[in-house]
Formats: structure tokens, C-alpha cells, sequence
């Protein structure tokens, strides 16, 4: 299955790094190794995540540094809508135009 990211979830991967890298270099590696380690699961397991309140939308949930990934599943394409951490805000998934 591939892969993709809506620009939300780019513009939060870039939010994180640019927020995370100055403060702890080390700490940023950590937490990009967590989230790829959770992407590699809902690629091979895409019904891995928790239902949400819409049917289309799974999440996967990064317990170590709370991160959640909201995602859909569009012919072989694992769309990941954003990537935000449940302790800072949670967010609005995306407008399904952005997929």
C-alpha cells in the first residue's frame, strides 16, 4: 500500500521538526523514529487503527509521545490527514477535498 500525506500532515511534520529539533536534536530523532515506526504498521495493518466518529477514518495512536495519526484508505493509497499530539491540541482531520 502507498503511502501519502495531505499538505495538513506535511505542514504538521514540519511544525514538529521546526518546534522539536532546536530544543532536543536527539529527542526529535526519538520522536521521528516512533512516528515512522506507526506508519510502517498502519501501511501493513490499515485496519490496525481505532474507528472514529466517521466511518472512512481510522487512528493510529503513538502511545510513547501521543501522537495520533487520523488516515483514510483510498484504493491502495493510505492517505494520512494530519499529525498532531493529543497532549498539545487536537485538530480537525482535513476537508476531504484535500485528498
Amino acid at each position: 500500500m502507498k503511502l501519502r500525506f495531505t499538505r495538513d500532515a506535511v505542514r504538521d511534520l514540519e511544525d514538529l521538526r521546526d518546534w522539536l529539533r532546536p530544543r532536543s536534536p536527539s529527542g526529535h530523532k526519538h520522536v521521528v523514529t516512533t512516528i515512522r515506526t506507526t506508519l510502517r504498521r498502519i501501511q501493513e495493518q490499515p485496519q490496525s487503527g481505532r474507528l472514529t466518529e466517521r466511518p472512512d477514518i481510522r487512528e493510529a495512536v503513538e502511545p510513547r509521545f501521543g501522537f495520533i495519526l487520523p488516515y483514510t484508505v483510498r484504493g491502495d493509497i493510505l492517505w494520512v490527514l494530519r499529525v498532531y499530539n493529543a497532549r498539545r491540541h487536537p485538530m480537525i482531520w482535513t476537508d476531504d477535498d484535500a485528498i
